[in-house]
């Protein structure tokens, strides 16, 4: 049984179990942050491509309704690793929180809308420590992005033009921080239990800029901190074709807080962003069917806690499913192809905007991923 013939499917499930709107705004669910792959071992460089699609509504108490306002997005995760000298060596970039969150309304909310970019690069090492047991770990460098147009704080904005209205911008730089973890492995069965442990990470001054109609309003610097959090995983052959795994992550999101001088109204300080703390996970199985194709189901759950409070407008479900799908296909010894395709399910509740509570109910979503493996 070689461990190449799982490798591919098992990262593009994992990379598909997420939801736009999981734990907090992590972009992978189980997946986020998580930098197992440097526990195999070979030269290999993978790209993967992400699309998240969500078909979500919810009507405000004056009538205002979004209406599929929060737009498709696509990113990209790379990771590259070498073997040098009994030491595996990496490196991976993607984005951690999710992108390009748009609300688009009608009634008061016109034009409203917010938007999220954020990077996080990773230089990574493991080795192993004899007996099954290895270590892995490395320095992160993480960024992140907020803009957000509030067009009705201006009572002077009769047409809710976004130039005319209340605009918050958020540029946290690029900040460092570690992940370390470490893993047990029976090759024999294709077993590995891992933890690992990523660091919250302090954006110290964080660039913040507020306008009102155009006009800068004087803003000063803020402190903003990336949450931590931990994940779990187990895998193991349980056929000489199939493989079970399980993933568990949870994040730490009560600790990013981030709030405009005049996010509540001229003169009033609000919040921009509130999180919730929460968990993710994934379980399925991969089926080899033969030397170049293998296959995989999983189901997901992500979770935000529930503290009694409405969920955030910028992540307005407090829980989230989907079932995932996804395969890979060994072109030659060097290449192998891969896709998947996940049917998300949104938790009903209800969402906090300065008009009122929104119920947001029986809403959809999908997200495909493809990608490419390449060994040499």
């Amino acid at each position: 049984m070689k461990k190449k013939f799982f490798a591919a499917v098992l990262s593009i499930a994992s990379l598909s179990a997420g939801s736009v709107f999981s734990a907090g705004v992590d972009s992978a669910g189980s997946g986020t942050q998580d930098y197992s792959f440097i526990l195999d071992s070979g030269n290999s460089i993978s790209v993967n491509r992400v699309t998240s699609s969500p078909k979500l509504s919810g009507k405000f108490p004056d009538g205002s309704e979004i209406k599929n306002g929060y737009s498709s997005a696509s990113w990209t995760q790379i990771e590259a690793k070498w073997d040098y000298n009994g030491t595996t060596l990496g490196l991976s970039t993607g984005t951690p929180y999710s992108p390009n969150t748009i609300l688009l309304s009608d009634g008061i909310l016109t034009n409203s809308g917010a938007k999220v970019t954020s990077n996080e690069t990773a230089i990574l090492a493991s080795r192993s420590l004899g007996n099954g047991m290895k270590v892995f770990g490395g320095i992160r460098l993480n960024q992140f992005k907020v803009r957000t147009d509030r067009p009705f704080y201006n009572p002077a904005n009769t047409t809710l033009s976004v130039a005319q209205g209340y605009t918050y911008e958020l540029d946290s730089g690029t900040t460092t921080g570690f992940a370390i973890g470490a893993a047990y492995e029976m090759p024999q069965i294709m077993l590995r239990a891992s933890i690992q442990y990523n660091s919250e990470i302090a954006h110290k001054q964080a660039k913040e800029t507020e306008t009102i109609a155009g006009t800068a309003i004087p803003a000063s610097p803020d402190d903003i901190v990336a949450p931590s959090s931990m994940i779990i995983k187990l895998r193991s052959a349980i056929t000489p074709r199939m493989l079970a795994y399980a993933n568990w992550r949870s994040s730490k999101y009560s600790a990013l807080q981030v709030t405009g001088n005049n996010a509540g109204g001229t003169g009033v300080e609000g919040d921009i962003y509130a999180g919730t703390s929460g968990i993710d996970y994934a379980v399925g199985l991969a089926y080899k069917v033969n030397d170049q194709i293998n296959l995989a189901l999983a189901t997901t759950k992500g979770q935000s806690k529930d503290d009694g409070s409405l969920a955030n407008i910028l992540t307005p479900y407090q829980g989230t499913s989907a079932n995932v799908i996804g395969g890979s296909f060994k072109v030659n010894d060097n290449v192998e192809i891969n896709a998947s395709y996940a049917l998300v399910s949104f938790g009903d509740t209800n969402a906090n905007a300065v008009v009122g509570a929104a119920p947001f109910e029986n809403n959809k979503g999908s997200r495909v991923t493809i990608g490419t493996k390449i060994n040499f």
